[in-house]
């Protein structure tokens, strides 16, 4: 057995605001794909935007099986989460803005449990068509020019075992989180799950960029049972899910920013809860000023807030603490052969049962609030 690594397609154009469609060859042992993705920025039109990243404009991602299947379906900070929950290690990007900068990001999808996965991925030939779809709703306003794609494929080549399934993952549920209110889930029973996400997205405000709430409070209160209620696995806050999030994956969450704001703009850092943020002073041109910039470091939230903006003196950021893009494992298989996976079947009814804080606002002026949990599952 050898792994390959193909590039199937090479910066071909996405045009804006579209979806774009890739067959994937109909035979092979397909273990994960990698897209990069990259454009140029128009200007500089995230001065006052709550969307500044490439990946924010990637609505979606799907790949489909035989027209209706779904083998994987999310958004792009979706994938880029559950890449990161994959291998822990926050997939390459240029999360930067500035005037006519590059944008670029690698966006790895597993078809098995992690990257060069030998047991687990995807046998092509178990459909007669496997198609990669990604929407995004970029336009000119934003970008230069189009959006660009590279796929690069990792076969299994020259496998005497062949493969033990697939992982499904998939958004599978996501609502308008209400005050006070509580979200009763029952986890569907057809497939094994290997892992449940809770993703938790505050609403936002414009003018300034403000979340006008975190992720803790949108889920101040989860409970996680089998039998119906009659066995309790989980209950607790966010807050202490996500601490607890941090010992159980032996990582925190961390990325690195580079963003240019108006005075007193927020922007997106990409870590639900912010426990530690280092700030400094860059430059986008050979003589910077002699003073400049500092970060307003508001712990906690995963907006972040400009303060005292320099023109081309960008911040340079480090954030880490927990929530990958507002994402927290409530339950992992963590055994190698997914022995340990969950079987709905045999518990059910599985339930998750997900409190909205009393007095947390929801909506915001650029974007409401939403909740969602994310699923991943094993196809034998």
């Amino acid at each position: 057995m050898f792994w390959q690594r193909e590039v199937l397609r090479d910066a071909v154009s996405m045009t804006f605001n579209q979806t774009w469609e890739y067959d994937l060859p109909k035979t092979g042992l397909l273990g994960d794909l990698i897209l990069y993705l990259s454009s140029t920025e128009n200007g500089q039109p995230f001065l006052t935007a709550e969307r500044w990243r490439l990946i924010d404009y990637i609505t979606k991602i799907e790949i489909i099986g035989d027209g209706s299947t779904i083998i994987k379906s999310y958004d792009g900070r979706q994938a880029v989460a559950s890449a990161w929950h994959d291998d822990l290690v926050l997939p390459t990007s240029m999360w930067c803005t500035g005037s006519n900068v590059p944008h670029r990001q690698f966006i790895p999808i597993h078809l098995g449990r992690w990257l060069m996965d030998e047991l687990f991925g995807l046998d092509l030939s178990r459909f007669n068509q496997v198609t990669l779809k990604i929407t995004n709703d970029a336009t000119s306003t934003q970008f230069t020019t189009d959006i660009k794609v590279t796929i690069i494929a990792y076969w299994i080549r020259e496998s005497a075992a062949g493969l033990r399934g697939y992982l499904r993952e998939e958004l599978w549920k996501e609502w308008d989180p209400v005050a006070a209110g509580t979200e009763y889930s029952d986890m569907p029973t057809d497939l094994p799950i290997r892992r449940i996400l809770l993703r938790a997205r505050p609403g936002v405000n414009t003018g300034p960029v403000r979340n006008v709430s975190s992720m803790i409070n949108l889920m101040s209160n989860i409970k996680y049972t089998f039998k119906t209620g009659q066995t309790l696995v989980f209950e607790g806050s966010m807050r202490n899910l996500g601490h607890l999030s941090i010992l159980e994956l032996g990582k925190y969450a961390e990325t690195n920013t580079n963003v240019d704001k108006t005075d007193e703009e927020g922007y997106e850092v990409g870590v639900g809860y912010v426990e530690h943020g280092v700030v400094s002073e860059s430059s986008s041109t050979t003589t910077p000023s002699a003073t400049g910039s500092v970060g307003g470091s508001h712990i906690q939230d995963s907006k972040q807030e400009v303060k005292n903006r320099a023109t081309d003196q960008p911040l340079q950021g480090v954030w880490k603490g927990f929530g990958m893009l507002h994402n927290v494992p409530l339950f992992r298989a963590v055994k190698d052969d997914l022995s340990d996976l969950l079987d709905p079947e045999a518990r059910k009814v599985v339930k998750v049962d997900i409190t909205c804080a009393t007095g947390t606002t929801i909506a915001g002026t650029a974007r409401n609030a939403k909740n969602a949990i994310i699923l991943s599952r094993l196809v034998r």
